[in-house]
């Protein structure tokens, strides 16, 4: 190796050792600027300065909602019904209510629905809450139905809870995901209530004639193990909660 040729590598490496002492540098140079800035806003906050001051004496002037309940329990909410604080209550239901009545909700693993549909050979667990597959075979949903269908139940207090509010005058509407009619078995009126997925209570054919059924007809179909068929046309008879397409 030449002389110059040897200069040129020695200046190469004092030009990269530069830049990664320059890149270091900077480096440092950021953290610590962002030390310094995070401790300029501590102290303007802890002495009031500034616009940290201002910001907290707007949020201040912010007016705050009106505390309703004396505490936020069950305790606290039920003693603000019980002064007459509230009227036109609103109750929104779903499957909790209806896994404490002994009912198996639809995802929880290992008890869900969905777990337990190996036994129908479905497509997908889904499969049997579709109008299409049920419209091809709707002997699953009716086998599910009849584990499922209403008076092997009971309601639970919570149930009857919806029924007080409805005697005192006080339900507006009780909205429900349920669909195995425990509202109304425990006496909630069907005209306060909004069954958002349907309900075992109506059917009606699928076929030409539309003909509407009541459950009692469709329950001693199901419980014969029968898919229910519509004397008319001979369509299916589909209980009244909402498959999906």
């Amino acid at each position: 190796m030449s002389e110059a040729e040897g200069d040129s590598k020695a200046s190469e490496s004092e030009s990269a050792a530069a830049t990664g002492d320059s890149s270091t540098q900077e480096k440092g140079a950021g953290e610590e600027a962002e030390q310094m800035e995070y401790f300029r806003r501590l102290f303007a906050r802890t002495l009031g300065l500034s616009q940290e001051r201002e910001a907290a004496e707007a949020e201040e002037e912010t007016p705050r909602p009106q505390q309703l309940l004396d505490e936020v329990t069950v305790e606290g909410i039920a003693k603000y019904i019980r002064d007459g604080k509230c009227r036109n209550i609103i109750v929104l239901t779903g499957a909790g209510i209806s896994t404490s009545a002994g009912i198996p909700d639809f995802r929880s693993p290992g008890t869900g629905l969905y777990d337990n549909l190996q036994k129908y050979n479905l497509p997908s667990p889904q499969a049997i809450f579709e109008i299409g597959f049920f419209k091809e075979n709707p002997e699953p949903f009716f086998a599910l139905a009849k584990e499922l269908y209403p008076g092997k139940f009971k309601p639970t207090w919570c149930h009857y809870f919806i029924k007080l509010l409805s005697l005192k005058g006080l339900l507006l509407r009780n909205f429900t995901q349920n669909i195995d009619t425990l509202e109304r078995v425990a006496g909630v009126p069907a005209g306060a209530m909004v069954e958002a997925h349907g309900t075992f209570y109506t059917a009606h054919c699928l076929g030409e004639c539309r003909k509407e059924y009541t459950q009692e007809w469709v329950k001693e179909k199901v419980f014969n193990d029968e898919v229910p068929r519509c004397p008319e046309c001979d369509g299916v008879v589909k209980p009244g909660m909402n498959l999906v397409n």
